[in-house]
């Protein structure tokens, strides 16, 4: 059981007796030397165990960096604006949004202080080569580990990220004999397995007697506790501006229901899917949909209010991904790059691609009517 990676993290485990789930899931993915995010293996892309939509297509970034810069001239073209990034695995959003913004929109591009919130050291030395170059004229680049260096109300800009809340620790919870318990993880000779318990928490208690709709006997669901706490920590920073959230989820009445059994936690390895959630502590990817009912009602509470939410697909589409695409094509011969950059945006905004699966949510703060973004008021409306 497990690769010989994974052994720090049993270790700890089997020095707690149990842990949560939301444990033991922060120390697969973040533990400092046997964590899947914090080793040096191949994450994103062909080699590694998932795609990310920059990955798929330039065109991602361009649209997106249109929607920022809507953003911007909404705020009144502040001379400072603040684009903070969570997560950007190799940096290749990061890298085709300054491209595009030094190319497109000069104005922004030169009053930008773009931030980078990455917890990996590994992931840090492949952004900073990836963006060597490419750097804001005025502010440059400058990376964080987390928001608590950062003074209350000094954001006026754009929070956003891309594949986030999704690997953020969750607790899971199943219902058991008619009671809701939670599920822990334990270690022993035979590897690591699973027991119940009782709620670990007063927040979690709140949280399960505060759904809307009671448990199916059997039915196990995730409790995304860590975006509530982020969520705070993000309102905290935010004086006027935006938060923009891209991840694969839904709302809480698609998620939590008796076609979902098992609720939605996932683990990956090389492109695949992994039976078991225990297989590979550390060397496998653990994930789960995000819950935008959830990511809204808690903003809420912070003072982040409700900007916009539709499908990948609408979003992109609003936003003019397919102008991009129209405007290189010379002619109607046959062009393989052209073809193979058609096939890609298809990936992205197909419903059986990840058009459908991925959401987009924006939220703000500071602004005394809802701003109207062209990514959910466009020609295609807004739809999820």
């Amino acid at each position: 059981m497990g690769s010989k990676r994974g052994q720090k993290i049993m270790k700890e485990i089997r020095a707690s007796g149990r842990v949560t789930f939301a444990r033991y899931m922060d120390l697969a993915l973040y533990h400092p030397e046997d964590g899947y995010y914090t080793g040096e293996n191949e994450k994103i892309g062909a080699g590694g165990d998932f795609y990310t939509s920059p990955e798929v297509s330039p065109l991602f970034g361009k649209v997106l960096a249109d929607q920022i810069e809507e953003m911007w001239r909404l705020s009144g073209r502040p001379d400072r604006w603040v684009l903070l990034e969570f997560g950007p695995g190799k940096g290749t959003l990061a890298r085709d949004i300054l491209l595009h913004m030094a190319k497109k929109h000069p104005g922004l591009f030169g009053a930008m202080e773009y931030l980078i919130s990455e917890r990996s050291p590994s992931m840090v030395r492949l952004q900073e080569k990836k963006l060597a170059e490419v750097s804001p004229p005025g502010r440059g680049v400058r990376w964080l580990g987390g928001l608590e260096g950062l003074p209350s109300g000094s954001v006026t800009g754009c929070i956003f990220s891309n594949e986030l809340l999704d690997s953020f620790p969750v607790h899971r919870v199943v219902k058991a004999g008619g009671r809701v318990r939670e599920i822990y993880v334990t270690c022993g000779d035979g590897g690591i397995g699973e027991v119940t318990g009782r709620l670990s928490s007063r927040e979690l208690r709140d949280y399960v007697s505060g759904l809307p709709v009671g448990l199916e006997e059997g039915q196990a669901i995730e409790v995304n506790l860590a975006m509530r706490e982020w969520l705070k920590e993000v309102a905290r920073v935010l004086a006027r501006g935006f938060l923009l959230t891209i991840d694969y989820g839904d709302t809480a009445g698609r998620l939590i229901s008796p076609g979902r059994p098992g609720g939605t936690v996932r683990s990956y390895r090389g492109h695949r899917l992994v039976d078991s959630l225990y297989e590979y502590p550390g060397g496998q990817d653990i994930t789960a949909h995000v819950n935008f009912t959830d990511l809204f009602r808690w903003g809420e509470e912070f003072g982040l209010k409700k900007a916009g939410y539709a499908s990948q697909t609408y979003f992109l589409l609003n936003l003019g991904i397919l102008d991009y695409l129209n405007s290189r094509i010379p002619g109607l011969e046959f062009d393989p790059l052209i073809m193979k950059e058609t096939m890609a945006v298809k990936k992205l905004i197909m419903p059986e691609g990840m058009g459908s699966v991925f959401k987009v949510a924006v939220q703000y703060k500071g602004f005394e009517t809802m701003p109207e973004l062209t990514g959910f008021r466009g020609k295609y409306g807004s739809r999820a």
